[in-house]
C-alpha cells in the first residue's frame, strides 16, 4: 500500500505555552469547518422543508458529526490508511470537539428570538447561525488545548503526519467576518426588537362578547387605499383564512404562536407587502380589553410565521393578523385560550388622561366623538410634566389600535395629515383620524416611541349615536 511505501513523518506535540495555543487554534478551526459545513446544511434543509425545531437541529447535528469526521477522515484514506484504522483516530480527534460545538451553537440559535423560525430569506437566521458557529468554535477552543497537551483529541492525528483540510489561515479569516456580520445583525436585530413589544400600560376593562372583528394598526396608511373602519369580524375574508396550529397557549408561560394565512387552494400565502414597516403586525387583547400586545411575527419557509408570547392571565384572547396582500390592506381574526380562574376585569370610566406603566402621562385631546362621523384624535405626551419628544414607530409618529366593546371590532386608523412616513420626530399632538361606526364604547391604545422603546398608553373613548 501507498502508506507502506512512503512512511509518514510522525512530529512531537507540544504540551504547553504558544506553541501549544497554535496547534490547538488551527485543530478547533480544522473541526470547525466540518462542524460548519454539516450544521449550516442541516439547518437549510431542515428550514426549507418546514421541520420542527428539534427535527431541524436533530438533522443538523448528524450533519455535523458526519462532515467533521469526513474531513478528517478522507485524506487519511487517500494516504493509503485502512478505513478500520481511520475511524478510531477520527473518533478521538473530533467527537468531543463537534460535540461541544453542536451543543453551544444549537443552543444559542433556540435562545435567540426568532432565529429558528426565520426563514432562509431572512438576515437573522444567517446572522444567528454565523455568530453560534463562531461561539461554539470558542468554547471548543479550551478543551482542544487541553486534550493535545496530554497527547489526546486531535493530537492522534498528527502522530500520523498526515494533514489536510482548508488553511486554517482562510478558515480563521471567515470566521472574523462570519463574527463581524452576525454580531452587526444581532445589535440591529436588538436595537429594533422595542417594535416587536408588548402594550406598557395596559388598563383593566370589562368583560366582552365572543368577538369576531379585526382591524389594522395604524401608522402610516395611504389615503387612497383606505379601507372600510372595520376589519377582521371572521377567521376568513376575500378568500384568505387564518389558521392557528394552536387554539390553547399555556397561562404565564413564554410560548411560540404559530399560524398561517392559506388561501382559497388550501396552501399558505407567502407573497406579503410591506406596511408599517413590517410584513405582518399581530395584535392580542383578552376579551375583557386588557392584556393588549403587538407583536410582529417572523415567516418561515413554509409560509408558518411564528411569535413569541407570554400571556399572564387565563381568559379567552381575540388574535388580529394585519397584513396587506395583494395590494389590499386584511385583517383575520381567531380566538385563543388560556386555561385557569377567569377574573375579568370592568371597563374603565372615559378619561382624558392616561399613565403608562413606566410613568408617561398622555393627553387625550379631541371633541365628542360620534358614531359614522369621521374623528381625530389627538394624544400629547408628558414625562415629569415636560413634554416629549417621541420618535418615529412604525414609519409615523404613533400607532392607533382602536377595539370596540362587547364584539372586539378592531377599527382602521392612520396618521392624520403630515404625520405618517416622513413626519420624523418632535413635541407636540400625535394626530390619528378614524370612525367609529356605531355607538358604544371603545378601548384605544396609543403606542409612542421615545428614548428607542415603545410605550402604551390605554383610553376609553365613548360614542354617542
Amino acid at each position: 500500500m501507498e502508506a507502506a511505501s512512503h512512511p509518514h513523518q510522525h512530529h512531537e506535540m507540544p504540551t504547553s505555552g504558544g506553541a501549544l495555543t497554535s496547534v490547538a487554534l488551527s485543530a478547533t478551526l480544522h473541526c470547525l469547518t466540518g462542524c460548519a459545513i454539516g450544521e449550516v446544511l442541516g439547518m437549510v434543509i431542515g428550514t426549507a422543508l418546514g421541520f420542527s425545531d428539534w427535527g431541524t437541529i436533530a438533522l443538523a447535528v448528524a450533519l455535523a458529526f458526519l462532515f467533521g469526521y469526513a474531513l478528517t477522515s478522507l485524506p487519511l484514506l487517500r494516504s493509503g490508511l485502512a478505513l478500520s484504522a481511520v475511524v478510531p483516530i477520527a473518533l478521538a480527534s473530533d467527537t468531543l470537539s463537534i460535540a461541544i460545538m453542536e451543543v453551544v451553537d444549537n443552543a444559542l440559535m433556540l435562545s435567540i428570538p426568532g432565529a429558528m423560525e426565520a426563514g432562509l430569506g431572512d438576515v437573522l437566521f444567517w446572522g444567528a447561525l454565523s455568530v453560534a458557529l463562531v461561539v461554539a468554535g470558542m468554547f471548543a477552543f479550551p478543551a482542544n488545548r487541553w486534550l493535545i497537551a496530554r497527547g489526546k483529541g486531535h493530537a492522534v492525528v498528527h502522530e500520523t503526519g498526515i494533514h489536510g483540510g482548508p488553511s486554517p489561515k482562510l478558515v480563521g479569516a471567515i470566521a472574523v467576518a462570519a463574527a463581524l456580520f452576525g454580531t452587526t445583525v444581532l445589535v440591529a436585530e436588538a436595537l429594533s426588537s422595542d417594535d416587536e413589544g408588548m402594550g406598557h400600560g395596559d388598563m383593566p376593562a370589562q368583560k366582552s362578547g365572543a368577538g369576531h372583528d379585526g382591524g389594522s394598526p395604524a401608522g402610516g396608511h395611504d389615503e387612497a387605499s383606505r379601507p372600510d373602519p372595520v376589519r377582521g369580524l371572521a377567521p376568513s375574508a376575500d378568500g384568505l383564512t387564518l389558521r392557528l396550529t394552536d387554539a390553547e397557549l399555556p397561562r404565564a408561560r413564554r410560548s411560540q404562536l404559530r399560524f398561517q394565512v392559506v388561501g382559497d387552494h388550501g396552501r399558505p400565502v407567502r407573497d406579503f407587502e410591506v406596511e408599517h414597516d413590517k410584513r405582518m403586525h399581530f395584535i392580542v387583547a383578552r376579551d375583557d380589553l386588557t392584556g393588549f400586545q403587538h407583536l410582529h411575527p417572523r415567516m418561515s419557509a413554509d409560509g408558518t410565521w411564528s411569535t413569541p408570547v407570554t400571556l399572564p392571565d387565563a381568559g379567552e384572547y381575540r388574535v388580529f393578523a394585519d397584513f396587506k396582500h395583494e395590494g389590499e390592506n386584511q385583517t383575520l381574526a381567531r380566538s385563543v385560550t388560556v386555561d385557569g380562574p377567569v377574573e375579568r376585569q370592568p371597563l374603565p370610566a372615559p378619561a382624558a388622561t392616561a399613565t403608562t406603566k413606566d410613568g408617561y402621562e398622555v393627553q387625550l385631546d379631541a371633541e365628542a366623538s360620534r358614531a359614522g362621523r369621521p374623528a381625530e384624535l389627538a394624544f400629547e405626551v408628558t414625562h415629569g410634566g415636560q413634554p416629549v419628544e417621541v420618535q418615529d414607530y412604525l414609519g409615523a409618529r404613533g400607532h392607533l389600535v382602536a377595539l370596540r366593546q362587547n364584539d372586539l371590532a378592531y377599527l382602521h386608523t392612520h396618521p392624520a395629515e403630515g404625520q405618517g412616513h416622513g413626519g420624523g420626530n418632535g413635541t407636540g399632538p400625535v394626530s390619528f383620524e378614524t370612525e367609529f361606526p356605531t355607538a358604544g364604547r371603545y378601548r384605544l391604545f396609543v403606542q409612542f416611541k421615545h428614548e428607542d422603546a415603545v410605550h402604551t398608553a390605554a383610553f376609553t373613548r365613548e360614542v354617542a349615536r
